[in-house]
C-alpha cells in the first residue's frame, strides 16, 4: 500500500468532542496531491490520529446541503442518548500509511445536521469565491 499524505487546507467547522478528546470535523483536506475535498471524520487532539471518515468534492456538498435543509431530524429525549454518541471509532495514525480499521457509525442529532449544513454552506461559499477568483 502507497503512503498517504495530506494537507490541511482549512478547518471549518467542529461537530462534536468525545470525552477522550477526539474532535468531529468538517476540513478541507488535498489528499495525495489530489487537489481539495471536504472532510468529515474524528481527530485526535493534535491531530495525530485520525478515524475512517468521509470525503466530498464540492457538487456533492451541496447536495448534501440540500439533503439537509430538507430533512426533519427527530429530538433526542437526552443528548447523551443521541445515536452514535460517545462510539469508540476505529482510529488510524497520521501522518503514514492507514491500516485496516472499523468505521464511523455515529449518527446525527438536529443539533449536528445544523452545524454540517452551516459548515457545508460557509464551505461552499468559500469554494466558490476560490472559483470564481481562479476563474
Amino acid at each position: 500500500m502507497d503512503k498517504i499524505t495530506y494537507e490541511v487546507l482549512e478547518k471549518l467547522g467542529v461537530l462534536s468532542e468525545s470525552p477522550r478528546g477526539w474532535t468531529k470535523e468538517l476540513r478541507l483536506v488535498n489528499w495525495n496531491n489530489r487537489g481539495p475535498r471536504y472532510d468529515l471524520r474524528e481527530w485526535s487532539p493534535g491531530d495525530r490520529k485520525a478515524s475512517r471518515g468521509i470525503t466530498l468534492s464540492l457538487r456533492e456538498m451541496r447536495v448534501l446541503q440540500e439533503v439537509l435543509m430538507e430533512t426533519e431530524f427527530p429530538e433526542p429525549e437526552d443528548e447523551d442518548e443521541a445515536v452514535g454518541e460517545g462510539m469508540d471509532n476505529g482510529m488510524m495514525g497520521l501522518p503514514g500509511s492507514f491500516s485496516e480499521s472499523g468505521s464511523d457509525y455515529a449518527g446525527s442529532s438536529e443539533a449536528a445536521a445544523a452545524a454540517v449544513a452551516a459548515a457545508t454552506a460557509a464551505a461552499a461559499n468559500k469554494a466558490a469565491k476560490r472559483e470564481r477568483r481562479a476563474s
